[in-house]
Order: structure tokens, then C-alpha cells, then sequence
């Protein structure tokens, strides 16, 4: 694995980022995390209103941040920085962008890497590359899987938030390739647990597949402001912030 690697300031302190030069997918996670700051929250009026409940609620307590479809690191290393005394439990189920993501959050002791997939409950899921470089993987149950896909262990939110119930959740991000119709389903209380939820939905990649269904039906039941920007949807949680 041939690395290449760019120098990223936050504030007046530069961190070392390594990625993959050959990979379209690492690029571009670069791109929109470093450069055009995708994450960036802070022109919201509920962006400014999360950023003060971060910091009221994480003055004794870490503040739990999970990262679904963490890759490389880029989104980890973005969140851990920007918000003080926060705890990142990434999640990314390819082991070679799970060897980058090892590498890039090494500094940083408040991470937990789970080599695996997010999903609506624990068990297993199956991986399978589609061909959209490193950023694209996609997860799939047993009976959808082809022949070429491998068996990943899959975790829920409830599991994770069982496993870090001393830490205050916080931020819950997700851009898993379609696997939202999986951590959709079944029971979604965990929800209203986190004040900012980020998600990507994928029915432009999978069309007429309903991917995003389960997401819809899930969060018409909660309370959340609805903002969009790039890729992302932001879902601030008005029970949490109001």
C-alpha cells in the first residue's frame, strides 16, 4: 500500500493525514472533510446551539461521537480536533481502510476502532467492493450477498451506547452505502438519544431500491430539525437542544 500524505491545520497545530494517491476514494474523503469542510456546522443557528450543548454537557463527561462508515479517518480526525473531550467509536467494515484509519487516529487516544458494519442489530453482514474505489463499500444481508462478498461482524447503536453508557451521546455520523436500510429498521429509539445526527443516503446510487425507506419512516417519529448541505443531511434534535 503506497501512501502519500498532506499536513492539515487546525488552528496553528498541523496533523499528518496519510492516504492512498492512486485512490479516487481517498482523495476525495480528503477533499470534502479538509477542504471544503463538510462538518462544518457552525453558520447554523442550530449548528451554534450544538456546539453550546457540546460544551455544557462534556465539562465532567466525554461526549460520545460514532462514525459510521469512518474509512480512512478523515471524519475521526476532523471531529476529534474540532470538538474538545469527545470520544470517537469508528466504525468501518474494509480492513485496509481500517489499516489507514489505525494509522491516521494513532495520536489520538480517545477512539475505539471497530473492524466491522453498523447495523439495525448485531450479527454479521456481508462486504462486497461494487467498484466505486475505497470510499464505496457496501454492506448487504446474507440473502442479497454474491459469491465474492466477505462476512463482517455487524454492531447497533443500542450495543454501542450498552458499551459507552459513561459517555454523553452526541453525534451519531452515517455514510454507509446503502447500509441505512439495514440500521433503520426494527427498533430506532437510539434516535432521540443523540443531539445532531449526519447521515448520506444513497438512493441516487441504488435506484428503486427503496434504501433510504426505513430512514424516513424512522424519523418521521422524532423530533428533529431538518438542514441539508452537500451530500449530508444534519437532524438537530429539538427535545435535546430546545
Amino acid at each position: 500500500m503506497k501512501l502519500a500524505a498532506l499536513e492539515v491545520s487546525f488552528g496553528n497545530k498541523p496533523i499528518r493525514f496519510s492516504y492512498r494517491n492512486q485512490s479516487l476514494g481517498d482523495k476525495g474523503v480528503v477533499k470534502q472533510i479538509f477542504q471544503n469542510s463538510d462538518y462544518n456546522i457552525a453558520h447554523w443557528p442550530q449548528g451554534k446551539r450544538f456546539v453550546e450543548y457540546f460544551h455544557e454537557h462534556t465539562q465532567n463527561q466525554q461526549g460520545l461521537i460514532i462514525d459510521a462508515g469512518a474509512n480512512i479517518g478523515a471524519s475521526a480526525v476532523y471531529f476529534l480536533e474540532i470538538y474538545n473531550n469527545s470520544y470517537v467509536y469508528a466504525i468501518e467494515p474494509d480492513r485496509e481502510n481500517v489499516s489507514l484509519l489505525t494509522l491516521n487516529t494513532q495520536p489520538y487516544e480517545a477512539v475505539h476502532i471497530f473492524h466491522g458494519a453498523i447495523a439495525g442489530q448485531d450479527g454479521d453482514l456481508y462486504l462486497e467492493d461494487p467498484g466505486h474505489s475505497d470510499w464505496g463499500f457496501r454492506t448487504r444481508k446474507k440473502d442479497q450477498a454474491n459469491s465474492e462478498s466477505v462476512k463482517v461482524s455487524a454492531i447497533s447503536p443500542k450495543t454501542i451506547l450498552q458499551k459507552t453508557k459513561h459517555m454523553k451521546p452526541m453525534m451519531f455520523k452515517i455514510d454507509i452505502e446503502g447500509g441505512e436500510e439495514s440500521l433503520f429498521e426494527g427498533d430506532t429509539s437510539w434516535m432521540r438519544e443523540f443531539p445532531l445526527l449526519i447521515i448520506e443516503l444513497h438512493d441516487w446510487m441504488l435506484p428503486f431500491s427503496g434504501s433510504s425507506k426505513n430512514f424516513f419512516k424512522a424519523i418521521a417519529q422524532y423530533e428533529f430539525d431538518f438542514v441539508h448541505k452537500g451530500e449530508n443531511i444534519f437532524l438537530f434534535n429539538r427535545e435535546l437542544l430546545c
